[in-house]
């Protein structure tokens, strides 16, 4: 028989990135709950995690597709079948999700992402494209979106540096760029003699220790390369385990185990 629990204002299925985002609506006095099937963790649970057999072969941190899985299809035709290998679609299992061990590359849609059909019709006629595409603008605008895209860097203390061939920023990144390296300078050297705009690449890796507007901590990168497909021992790497989370159970947000097969 279910169980009744006592009536909150939200409930999130899963505590990831967007999950740990909506529990911040807990520092607007809404009580929100998040379900989440694997247990908690937090930095300290990372120590020694740079074993790359149980993490990056064997995907100790991602769901246990043998055990539970999701199914896939390629065309709305065909059968949907379990997956029961991970590929590059890697599932997060436990608090914080794919947000622990994902690479932390971080990048920005361009304006011409969210008005694709528009400017195809733009630049090729209207006509171009056949009906049975299903191309559509997203409904909102780059500018509309910019200020939440600087928020969210705000909230994770990206390192960066401006992209000349990037979407438009209204502030800096909120820390400055990675460290380069004598062939990371080499590569820029040629690229430059080929009138390209090499750049450090928008990282939530941080440059350096930071302390973001809700006054949670991330430290700066060890530079250890133990990024994708691992979790972070310093700290330093954003997730919603050292941001958002923090913040929201400061603000009375609750989390529970869930056993979706059950």
């Amino acid at each position: 028989m279910a169980k009744k629990l006592d009536k909150v204002d939200v409930v999130t299925v899963g505590v990831g990135w967007t999950g740990g985002i909506i529990a911040e609506l807990t520092k607007e006095g809404y009580k929100v709950v998040g379900l989440e099937r694997g247990g908690d963790r937090g930095t300290e649970d990372f120590h020694m995690v740079h074993d790359e057999y149980r993490y990056a072969v064997r995907y100790g941190l991602m769901q246990d597709t043998s055990k539970e899985t999701i199914t896939f299809r390629n065309k709305r035709d065909e059968h949907a079948l379990p997956m029961r290998q991970l590929g590059s679609f890697l599932l997060g299992e436990g608090v914080g999700g794919a947000g622990d061990h994902w690479n932390g590359h971080t990048w920005r849609f361009l304006p011409y992402d969210l008005e694709i059909k528009s400017e195809t019709d733009k630049k090729y006629g209207k006509d171009k494209l056949s009906d049975d595409y299903t191309l559509q603008d997203w409904g909102i605008t780059y500018d509309e979106l910019e200020p939440y895209f600087y928020k969210f860097e705000q909230i994770t203390g990206i390192s960066g540096e401006e992209n000349p061939m990037g979407a438009p920023r209204k502030n800096d990144y909120p820390t400055g760029p990675m460290k380069s390296t004598p062939i990371l300078d080499r590569f820029k050297k040629a690229a430059k003699n080929l009138n390209l705009h090499p750049i450090q690449m928008a990282s939530a890796n941080l440059s350096e220790a930071y302390e973001n507007p809700d006054g949670e901590t991330i430290n700066a990168c060890q530079y250890c390369g133990f990024c994708e497909r691992f979790g972070c021992e310093y700290g330093a790497k954003s997730s919603p385990n050292i941001t958002v989370l923090p913040t929201a159970k400061k603000n009375s947000f609750l989390m529970k185990e869930a056993n979706w097969s059950k």
